[in-house]
């Protein structure tokens, strides 16, 4: 049963076999802490764009509390979605419609903001027909420069953003307390996005011989459907496997949720400083360890040195994410900021 009463109708595609499970555990936070339907590419009564006609085949005389759309009106469905479903052209734009919908509140939900440019943000979202904006990277959980950079005035001015941070799957990411046979690992892209967590894995390359240090990176698995290998609970028990996850947020300094992960798989965290630290119970050297360029190498020597220091900030850890961070931990705040902007 959902927290609340709450009638969410959740436009989004279809993301069952997608790579990366951020959106799934974002959708099933929705799932859990209300009454929701999920309608879009993929599913299989994806038969309309119109928002009207949707609600009328959902709800029949009815209507939701809230449209929580992923999608911008008008939004071209993306090329990877239209190939793997195999859409039909007249169901390539979604929603359509959006502003003969009057009496419903209207909030449009975002992950990774830098995705748009900011002249596609101003096309998209100019005709403000969202009152609200759930976004995960909203400050404080970024910086105001970085994030208002994307926006202009006018959507600044017309929809109210509302910081949302990111969760994961509590039964994926688990301490399954396998043998730790990596010292340090890194996971993911290394591109320019993410120069840090590449510096830090040249690094380790070039120097975890010399520190007789076990080290590992996997390689990103690709933007697709249907991996087989590496994904969900073989990704989790990879992380498990290692007692320290080193890794950084990106371009941007953000909480992304590979730190929310190695908590809550048992291993150590070490990277940078992200956004909103405070807000997401994070401290440095209680829950992860924060490190810079400078010291990333004496820091993961030091705590590969001392186990009881690392068990005991991975005990914290733990804690931590099984209290802050979690689908369920989220599906909570969710309902609040939901019934705060009805």
């Amino acid at each position: 049963m959902p927290y609340s009463n709450l009638k969410v109708l959740l436009l989004n595609v279809n993301r069952e076999g997608w790579h990366s499970g951020n959106m799934i555990y974002d959708m099933e936070c929705v799932k859990r802490a209300c009454e929701t339907v999920i309608y879009g590419p993929g599913f299989s009564k994806y038969k309309t764009t119109d928002l009207s006609e949707i609600i009328k085949q959902v709800y029949g005389n009815d209507k939701p509390d809230v449209v929580y759309s992923y999608f911008t009106p008008n939004e071209k469905v993306g090329d990877v979605y239209i190939k793997h479903y195999k859409i039909p052209e007249k169901l390539h734009r979604f929603p359509t419609g959006f502003e003969k919908v009057e009496s419903v509140k209207k909030v449009f939900a975002i992950s990774d903001f830098w995705a748009r440019k900011p002249q596609q943000f101003s096309r998209d979202l100019g005709s403000l027909d969202f009152s609200h904006m759930f976004s995960c990277f909203t400050p404080p959980y970024s910086s105001e420069k970085d994030f208002n950079s994307f926006f202009n005035e006018k959507i600044r001015g017309g929809i109210e953003f509302v910081a949302h941070p990111r969760c994961v799957e509590e039964t994926c990411f688990k301490d399954y307390e396998l043998e730790k046979e990596f010292d340090v690992i890194t996971l993911g892209t290394m591109n320019n996005f993410y120069s840090f967590r590449r510096h830090m894995h040249k690094s380790l390359s070039k120097s975890h011989k010399e520190m007789g240090i076990k080290y590992k990176n996997y390689p990103h698995c690709g933007v697709n459907f249907k991996h087989n290998t590496f994904v969900r609970d073989e990704y989790a028990k990879a992380i498990n496997k290692s007692k320290i996850l080193v890794s950084c947020g990106g371009r941007y300094h953000l909480a992304f949720n590979k730190i929310f992960e190695a908590m809550g798989c048992g291993t150590l965290y070490v990277g940078e400083k992200p956004y909103g630290e405070k807000e997401l119970n994070l401290k440095d050297g209680f829950n992860y360890v924060a490190v810079n360029s400078n010291n990333f190498l004496e820091k993961i020597q030091y705590y590969l040195n001392n186990d009881e220091e690392r068990k005991r900030i991975v005990f914290n850890a733990k804690k931590t994410f099984k209290e802050n961070h979690t689908i369920d931990a989220r599906a909570k705040e969710f309902v609040k900021r939901l019934e705060n902007i009805l």
